[in-house]
This record gives C-alpha cells, structure tokens and sequence, in this order.
C-alpha cells in the first residue's frame, strides 16, 4: 500500500490548470501535490478550534482530497461538465478501491469529500477554495494580474464566519512583505483575532 501512495504522490506532483492557464512561470506554478499539502496543514491548524471533528480524518482528508488527479486531469469548472468531471474522478477512485479492497480508508475519506455531507467534508472544501485565492496573493504580488477572480470567487464558496473574516482580512494586503502564507496560517491558529494576527505580524518587522 505505501508504495502505491508514494507512486500517486509523484503523479500529483504537476502543475495545476489554474495557474498553467494564467501562464504562471513554471518554476514557481503551484503543484497538485503541494496544493493538497498545504491545505493539510490548514486543516491541522484550524480543525483545532471545533474539538467535535475528527482531526485525523480532516487531515487525511485534506492531503488526499484531489487524489483522483493522479490519473485524471485537474479540470477548470469550464473544460468539462460537473457531472462529467464526477463521473471520471469516481472511475479512479472505485479503481483505488478495487487496488486496495478492504483497506481503502483514503477511497472512502475521497468519497465522502465528494458528498460534502459531513462537517470534516465541508470544511475541507471551503479551505480548497480558500487555499487558491492566498496562492493567487501571492502571484499577485510577482505582477501576476490575471488571478484576481479568485478572491471573490473563494468568498462566494465559502460559508465559515471565521475564515470569511480571515480572506477580508488578506484581502486589505497590508503586510506585502510578508509571504500570504505566513499570514494566513497565523490567521487559522489564531482564529481569526486580528489583535493577535497584527502582534505577530509585528515580529516580521521588529
């Protein structure tokens, strides 16, 4: 099984649409895989603030919530139907599920993701969205001006108080010096406090 998840690792390591499509410079464009690792990390941090969810759950669910890009292609909303898109991304997933039989606790995390029914699968889904409008802070910042329309599109998807307030709080860009990452994961330890946010903020320029 851990050759298999090491194997679907490296084929998640390629450029995603978004960004291959704005003509991003290769050697900076956003990875599949590193899209996913650092919405993991997302989860990790403010998952810690609803003590009802599963923590192991959410994490996983998050490392792993574009597994089927490993064989399918990271589809635009524009390039192919929804019901299309779920038709093929369930092809890779009952072909994991087939792969691994009984021990496929990552196909039924992927699906229950897909369903978005649960409070791990919705949560997960709004820090998807949410992680392409900080990605497009900071390709914004290297003169980037053809990823914008993430900003309101990520706020039209999201439905937390907490991280609607977080995206307005990147969204006035008032540290450009430090990295939208930084900020943003200080921002889900903290919870959204904008007093504790501007301390840290503080040490970067100290």
């Amino acid at each position: 099984m851990f050759g298999k998840l090491k194997e679907i690792e490296k084929w998640l390591d390629k450029i995603r649409t978004w960004w291959e499509q704005r003509k991003i410079q290769k050697e900076i464009a956003e990875t599949v895989l590193q899209h996913s690792k650092k919405v993991a990390k997302a989860a990790s941090l403010y998952g810690k603030h609803f003590p009802n969810l599963n923590m192991e759950k959410l994490i996983k669910m998050a490392k792993w919530h574009d597994v089927a890009e490993y064989k399918e292609k990271d589809y635009v909303p524009w390039e192919i139907t929804k019901e299309e898109k779920y038709k093929r991304e369930m092809a890779v997933i009952t072909e994991l599920q087939e792969y691994f039989w009984k021990e496929c606790e990552l196909c039924s995390i992927r699906m229950e993701f897909e369903e978005e029914k649960t409070p791990e699968a919705i949560l997960v889904k709004q820090l998807d969205q949410l992680d392409a409008a900080v990605q497009a802070m900071e390709y914004e910042k290297l003169w980037y001006d053809n990823v914008t329309n993430f900003y309101p599109y990520a706020m039209w998807k999201l439905s937390d108080p907490v991280l609607i307030k977080i995206l307005n709080i990147l969204l006035k860009k008032e540290y450009p010096h430090i990295n939208s990452y930084d900020q943003y994961f200080t921002l889900l330890k903290c919870n959204g406090d904008e007093d504790i946010f501007r301390k840290e903020m503080e040490k970067y320029t100290a």
